[in-house]
């Protein structure tokens, strides 16, 4: 088990926890016409960016500082702890990251994920795994993603984006996802003396290799994930108080996911409170695990669950118990993040709270 003793983040709402805990709280999407670059020749035209156009190598050395910061972790700490990142590659990728890590006093990268939209929940996924096995006695998680014209594009020339600006998981009439900006590091210690935000319990990797971005329709590939993650930690689905989905609100992905969700969890996966903080946050590509573990612990520590935003109406393909309300409460302490990716990819954590 690995605990999370330092916790940083920035999104469309603002830079901090406090921030993209107030954004949720609002309900309001942190979404707005696109500014960043031309959209008049696509199809949607909306995102949830912050200002300007961030660098992901600057934004993270500071949320990497902040994070260890909060862990309390001194430079000789910081000297022996590696890092692993969640990134989009690029040809300078590699050189990067070695000059990040050395920026923020790291003694190495072990590893770049780029696996999609899963990126993120897998290199969490990799450092509790080394954590767990005494490999490490802590780690440094970082990743980052933010909207630029070209992956704008390629979502867009796919059609997979909402036309309208409106991401709608899991509800009728659903149709895409809307693009965020997103970066988080945290610090996942077998112990430490700061206060743990929470435990990574277990995790699971799946990759179902059903279609290259078209998912199984009886979600396989989640649904080994969210099983594999459970036997990991020795949890039975019916101790899951709240479950925070990847869905994107495609038609296929989140009727894919839905059922993943029911299967893996029977007979309780029907009665466990589920929503898409992406519909708040906007979906932040490599960097939505991380962004999406901040959630789920600010939701815990809060004592209020997400709402599962813009929902129109129910779809018989996601007979699922979302939070559609506010003031919902978990149920236990225990939290699934999952993410999917194309290529059919999935990671789901499990979270245990203080």
């Amino acid at each position: 088990m690995a605990r999370v003793t330092g916790l940083s983040v920035l999104t469309a709402y603002g830079h901090g926890p406090d921030a993209l805990w107030a954004g949720l709280s609002s309900r309001e999407p942190a979404t707005s016409p696109v500014t960043r670059f031309a959209t008049e020749r696509h199809r949607a035209h909306h995102a949830a960016t912050v200002p300007g156009a961030p660098d992901p190598y600057e934004e993270l050395e500071r949320l990497v500082g902040e994070a260890c910061d909060q862990a309390e972790l001194s430079p000789a700490d910081r000297a022996g702890t590696p890092l692993v990142l969640a990134l989009h590659a690029g040809p300078d990728t590699a050189a990067l990251a070695v000059e990040l890590a050395g920026a923020c006093g790291l003694r190495e990268v072990l590893t770049v994920h780029t696996a999609a939209c899963a990126a993120s929940n897998t290199a969490v996924a990799e450092a509790a795994h080394l954590i767990g096995t005494t490999a490490e006695r802590r780690a440094v998680v970082a990743g980052a993603s933010f909207v630029d014209a070209s992956m704008f594009a390629a979502f867009d020339s796919a059609g997979i984006l909402a036309p309208d600006g409106v991401c709608r998981p899991f509800s009728a009439g659903r149709e895409g996802p809307v693009l965020g900006d997103g970066a988080a590091a945290v610090v996942l210690e077998h112990t430490g003396t700061a206060p743990p935000w929470a435990a990574v319990r277990g995790w699971g990797n799946a990759a179902e290799a059903h279609h290259v971005c078209r998912p199984h329709p009886d979600g396989r590939g989640p649904a080994a994930a969210v099983t594999t993650a459970l036997r990991r930690a020795g949890i039975t689905g019916d101790r899951i108080g709240y479950l925070n989905a990847h869905a994107t609100a495609t038609p296929a992905f989140d009727a894919g996911e839905a059922a993943a969700i029911v299967s893996a969890l029977s007979p309780h996966g029907v009665r466990v409170p589920v929503s898409s903080t992406k519909a708040l946050h906007g979906h932040c590509l490599e960097a939505s695990g991380l962004v999406e573990l901040a959630v789920c612990a600010l939701a815990f520590r809060h004592g209020e669950l997400p709402v599962n935003a813009n929902h129109l109406a129910p779809d018989e393909d996601c007979p699922l118990d979302l939070v559609l309300e506010p003031g919902r409460a978990p149920q236990s302490r225990y939290a699934l993040s999952l993410n999917s990716g194309f290529g059919g990819v999935c990671t789901a954590l499990l979270l245990a709270m203080p």
